[in-house]
């Protein structure tokens, strides 16, 4: 690999790291949850179902991947650091596919885009890895590798192998590629069917276009507005991801019309944002000047991302120092208690420029094993057990607050929620609100808080259990 292409690599992998520390926050915890049903399928060895076990509208493969992740280390930090190195693996293929050029797989690096999804507990850095490898498949003229883009690009996201196929569509054996692809893909096809039937799939509010563009210039900048002029010289020059990037669009829209897409939300532009790489590096090449001007605005996207995510780091750094409410509660809690977090409600669960200084109280490196429920996990707290405790994690009050199972039940408001302690329903369990820090916490009105505690201890030692823990 060339000096030039190595340098973009490290530079993806620098802006990319601070991402895996940021994204260690409530809505990882929220996201891994939806891939609990596929983890407890593999967990009783129950693959068939795994395979077709879809995460509400999106296909199995990031689920099985996840939980296959979990089931070895069922660490957050995982979870995170998979994304992102799944994103940092689609700029590397970017510069192998492209090799006469940087700049392709340079402004994948420095995508804002990218870089708002690259660490999450989700299957958009997966769709980019495939649509990716589908490009240097094409370029690198390797018909089988292509075959299988396509049909992962489906068994990740309908849309992402929807645009692989697209680039099928410019081999001579197109035929054979995309019937090849079909039959790996039939699997999906009945819940496909499900998905696309289901009136509570297409629930998603209407289209605000200028809500909307509002909201993509106050968190990824102008640099997209500036790049998109030039996106379109290069189309010209670039007919194959000329394609993909219509086609994109189209059906990024299409979706967002007939309610399947938010129109508040972006991780579709990160489906785009391989082939807009592509387009906006053959304009610099058809028109003389523009290299300067396109470099520079990578760079200054890049550093600006990179500084505002530092930031974050040194203020989660710096909130380690003082007291808040789950250090009191997690000193004075033993084995067996539960710990219930309860968040104010902030920002949308799409804005990923949230972070979580309190969650990094509890570190994302040890095990955090699921407990396994009869209810939708999001409707209970999605409960997970760290060195003993059962923590549960909450966006917002509901009635599940006050049905935690045990006598030593303790609750923790933060970030916004211990403003209106009143909203919060009481737990039988539990006494009056304290002050820790900003923050208020409740515990049990017993004072034997971890009764049995070492039995406790000893059934919950924090490994990963032969079987679900069921609650």
């Amino acid at each position: 690999m060339p000096y030039g292409a190595v340098y973009v690599f490290i530079a993806a992998a620098i802006l990319r790291l601070p991402r895996v520390v940021v994204r260690w926050e409530e809505w990882a915890l929220h996201y891994s949850a939806y891939n609990l049903p596929t983890l407890e399928a593999l967990m009783a060895g129950s693959y068939t179902a795994a395979l077709t076990t879809w995460t509400g509208l999106h296909p199995p493969l990031y689920s099985i991947l996840h939980s296959s992740v979990s089931l070895i280390w069922s660490a957050p930090i995982a979870w995170t650091a998979l994304s992102a190195a799944l994103s940092l693996g689609a700029v590397g293929l970017m510069l192998r596919a492209e090799p006469k050029t940087i700049l392709p797989g340079f402004l994948l690096a420095t995508d804002p885009v990218q870089l708002h999804y690259a660490a999450e507990v989700n299957n958009y850095p997966l769709g980019v890895f495939m649509l990716a490898y589908a490009w240097w498949a094409h370029r690198r003229n390797r018909e089988g590798h292509l075959i299988v883009a396509v049909a992962l690009g489906a068994w990740t996201h309908v849309l992402v192998g929807s645009i692989a196929a697209g680039l099928a569509l410019w081999r001579p054996n197109r035929v054979r590629i995309l019937s090849a692809a079909f039959i790996i893909v039939l699997p999906l096809l009945i819940g496909l069917v499900l998905v696309g039937t289901d009136p509570g799939s297409r629930k998603q509010p209407g289209l605000l276009l200028e809500a909307s563009i509002t909201d993509a210039i106050d968190r990824f900048g102008i640099g997209w507005i500036v790049c998109l002029p030039i996106l379109l010289l290069g189309i010209p020059r670039a007919k194959a991801a000329a394609t993909l990037w219509g086609a994109g669009i189209a059906m990024w829209f299409a979706l967002v019309l007939i309610g399947f897409a938010a129109p508040h939300q972006f991780p579709y532009a990160t489906f785009v944002g391989v082939p807009a790489a592509l387009l906006i590096a053959a304009a610099t090449q058809r028109v003389h000047g523009l290299t300067v001007i396109v470099a520079l605005i990578a760079i200054i996207r890049g550093s600006w991302a990179l500084a505002e995510d530092v930031g974050a780091i040194r203020h989660i750094w710096q909130d380690q120092q003082s007291e808040r409410g789950i250090d009191h509660v997690w000193s004075i809690s033993l084995p067996g208690d539960a710990i219930v977090l309860v968040r104010g409600p902030g920002a949308p669960d799409d804005d990923k420029r949230t972070y979580s200084p309190t969650l990094w109280r509890l570190r994302p490196w040890e095990q955090w094993t699921p407990i396994f429920t009869t209810e939708r996990p999001d409707t209970v707290g999605q409960p997970r057990l760290l060195r003993g405790r059962r923590i549960y994690t909450f966006n917002h009050p509901i009635e599940a607050i006050s049905q935690i199972p045990g006598e030593h039940v303790f609750t923790v408001l933060y970030r916004g929620a211990e403003q209106n302690p009143a909203a919060i329903p009481d737990h039988p369990a539990q006494g009056d609100w304290q002050t820790a820090g900003p923050d208020l916490w409740r515990g049990p009105t017993t004072a034997d808080s971890g009764e049995d505690a070492a039995r406790a201890a000893e059934a919950t030692d924090g490994s990963q259990p032969d079987r679900p823990t069921v609650e």
